[in-house]
């Protein structure tokens, strides 16, 4: 008698052979793990498309401010301008914050602007483990102020 016959009678066959439920148990594990990686490349993608437009908004706001009047319109010009470049880049903020640093613009001095957006991406409707369910992102620039552009 073989030793699959003997197996098969005993009923012990199943038992060391069977592999019943095994895909199953694949799923089970591969599925998830699948999926918590695409939302990390989805939570990365849109994180590096925020920071470049914050990026971009910080360079915006820097410029405009640089070339206004005085200390408060180039305040103004420089929130404003970063505002509109947020938006037009379409990125969703749940805070956005714009300071503009504009102590150094006197007229026929040469001076810097520094600005800075701060934007709290929202990442919550992802399902990842993100603490407040937001990641604070901040970009900065300076641009020299020009002491030829003229009196107000």
């Amino acid at each position: 008698m073989s030793r699959n016959t003997r197996l098969r009678r005993h009923g012990l066959r199943s038992r060391w052979w069977g592999d019943a439920g095994s895909v199953s148990v694949e799923a089970a594990v591969l599925v998830p793990a699948v999926l918590f990686v695409g939302l990390l490349i989805v939570a990365g993608a849109r994180t590096s498309s925020a920071q470049q437009a914050v990026d971009n908004a910080a360079t915006a706001a820097a410029r405009a401010a640089s070339i206004a009047r005085g200390p408060a319109a180039a305040q103004q010009a420089g929130a404003a301008v970063a505002r509109e470049r947020l938006a037009r880049e379409g990125i969703t903020c749940r805070e956005s914050s714009v300071a503009i640093d504009a102590s150094q613009i006197t007229v026929g001095r040469a001076g810097y602007v520094r600005a800075s957006v701060t934007c709290r991406v929202p990442l919550g409707d992802l399902a990842l483990p993100v603490p407040n369910g937001t990641r604070t992102i901040t970009g900065a620039f300076t641009s020299p102020v020009d002491p030829y552009r003229g009196i107000p």
